[in-house]
């Protein structure tokens, strides 16, 4: 977010531009994850073309933390642990670490996490700190401070402020390739003037026919449930089973739609895209990112506006992180998690988790 010119040149892509020895490196035994975990080395592609195994690219293990899988106080209370399975790995990216989560829950949820820790990125000043006092009435505009764009987290030195964009692509089949896309909107229902209750609130389906439908921002003022359900499977009480994708905490982008870092990253102009499956559609921003010209990837492919209905679909999800960096965050950033998840949503009869042991 630092206008000037020599400063540009860091809104890059992760992936693609600075993929020096591929991203994956091995994570540290008992620190990086814990004791009880298993390892499995990678195998990646160099910036030449040629494999190259990295050792320790991934850890699995279960983690107990102290949570409960559910529970129920009455004249004979219930209550079961919750343990996970993690499958975790970590890319490295120059000044940045990044960490990946899938986390498979006994309730048939998966949740989807990425920590982004490291070092911030920082650039010198003349101006040793921060000198934010109080301005007196009629003293004229005030110069631009040393900080406009970031923040000092050091004498001399201020981290400036960046975002970061995860995208998902998410190739779910439930119970079967052809399904549909169901958007479960939640409206306000005003109630008859007889009734004590003045409003509820009521679902109001909706099948998504086409990808312009499909492209969609989570609004909390707004509120809708995204859904992918199947086009023939139903469960015990007739519903279609289906998996939720619930949204976490993210960040739309705040940069102009004329602004030339976002046209190639066009995949961040909504939260969610809606596509048919194309084996040869694999990457949010294109084939060839670098030195992409705007408009490669989900904006060119959705052009065409084709039929999501009643088909193999596709869901891309972006995590968003706007970063305003702290004195907390230097020297080394502690790990910021930001995560989606993958819900069953009448996809079992019951809660799959009911038979933990007590």
């Amino acid at each position: 977010m630092d206008p000037s010119f020599d400063w540009r040149r860091r809104n890059f892509f992760d992936s693609g531009e600075y993929n020096s020895g591929g991203f994956a490196k091995p994570l540290l035994r008992g620190t990086d994850c814990p004791e009880n975990a298993v390892y499995l080395d990678g195998l990646i592609a160099t910036d030449q073309g040629r494999p190259k195994t990295v050792a320790n690219a991934l850890c699995i293990f279960e983690r107990e933390a102290g949570d409960m899988a559910w529970r129920h106080l009455s004249e004979d209370p219930e209550s079961r642990r919750k343990r996970d399975l993690v499958v975790r790995s970590n890319a490295v990216v120059g000044n940045y670490d990044y960490v990946f989560d899938w986390t498979f829950q006994q309730d048939g949820s998966i949740r989807v996490s990425v920590g982004a820790t490291g070092i911030a990125e920082v650039k010198s000043s003349a101006v040793a700190t921060a000198d934010e006092g109080p301005r007196t009435a009629g003293s004229g505009p005030a110069p631009e401070p040393a900080d406009a764009y970031g923040r000092f987290v050091d004498r001399n030195l201020i981290a400036v402020n960046h975002d970061h964009y995860f995208s998902f692509r998410i190739d779910l089949d439930v119970d079967g390739p052809t399904n549909n896309f169901l958007a479960d909107h939640l409206v306000t229902r005003t109630l008859p003037p007889d009734n004590p209750r003045r409003s509820i609130w009521v679902r109001e389906p909706m099948v998504l026919r086409t990808e312009s439908e499909g492209m969609l921002h989570a609004d909390m003022q707004h509120p809708a449930l995204w859904r992918v359900t199947s086009a023939s499977a139903k469960n015990h009480v007739g519903y279609p089973t289906s998996y939720q994708l619930m949204p976490g905490m993210s960040s739309s982008t705040l940069l102009t739609p004329d602004d030339y870092a976002r046209q190639r990253a066009g995949f961040i102009d909504h939260d969610l895209w809606v596509t048919p499956y194309r084996y040869d559609e694999r990457y949010a921003a294109g084939d060839y990112p670098t030195l992409s010209a705007a408009g490669q990837g989900l904006p060119a492919w959705t052009k065409a506006n084709r039929a999501i209905a009643q088909t193999d679909i596709v869901l891309w999800y972006t995590i968003g992180m706007h970063h305003m960096v702290r004195a907390e965050d230097w020297p080394v950033m502690p790990v910021l998690w930001h995560s989606f998840e993958l819900r069953p949503f009448d996809f079992f009869d019951r809660n799959p988790a009911l038979d933990l042991p007590r």
